[in-house]
């Protein structure tokens, strides 16, 4: 894997696993060590001028309607009470289409990260980091994807679930840093997220 060793994979495995074990004594106390969370909401994805040329050009033909999305899917373990570690997948979605045909770029961040909840509050920061892709698809030409390469993310939310246990709602604006292919691009998620803690 192109700048993403398998090393680098194996110190973040050995982290979660080093981590686990005073999750477990917070589990004791009646503190939850679990968090999980799946979400969709509105994308602003930014783009090397060339490629968001393409998109607009695109978008402003006759009859060609453009949908920007996003969807994230995360879980963590406590590290301490307020505390989680993060792994996470975070993409989004740019689609140009007609009746009868569609151009579709797709940026996700596969991320590691931690959590930090307000005291008494379900307001929390987050700050990520793990390997960038994009894969392309056009209903004329298959799909591609780049190497991995290195991304970033930084995001606050909001749990309004915070003081139970069970499943609740969240919001959460994310941006996104990414490398693909020696270009900058990347972009803003508002996502609204089904939780689970």
């Amino acid at each position: 894997m192109n700048n993403f060793s398998s090393s680098r994979i194996a110190l973040l495995l050995a982290l979660v696993f080093g981590l686990a074990f005073p999750s477990l004594a917070l589990a004791e106390d009646g503190q939850g060590i679990f968090i999980s969370q799946v979400g969709i909401g509105a994308a602003m994805p930014s783009y090397p001028s060339a490629v968001e040329y393409l998109f607009s050009a695109a978008e402003s033909s006759p009859g060609v309607d453009r949908i920007k999305f996003s969807l994230d899917i995360a879980a963590g373990l406590s590290v301490s009470p307020g505390y989680y570690i993060m792994a996470r997948i975070d993409g989004m979605g740019d689609r140009v289409f007609d009746s009868a045909d569609y151009l579709q770029l797709n940026l996700y961040l596969y991320s590691m990260g931690l959590r930090a909840y307000l005291p008494e509050s379900g307001l929390y920061a987050e700050a990520g980091a793990g390997g960038s892709r994009a894969i392309a698809s056009s209903s004329t030409g298959g799909s591609s994807a780049s190497d991995f390469d290195f991304g970033y993310a930084l995001a606050m939310g909001y749990s309004f679930s915070r003081s139970r246990r069970g499943i609740g709602l969240g919001l959460e604006a994310r941006y996104l840093g990414l490398s693909i292919d020696n270009e900058s691009c990347g972009g803003l998620m508002l996502t609204v997220n089904l939780c689970w803690q």
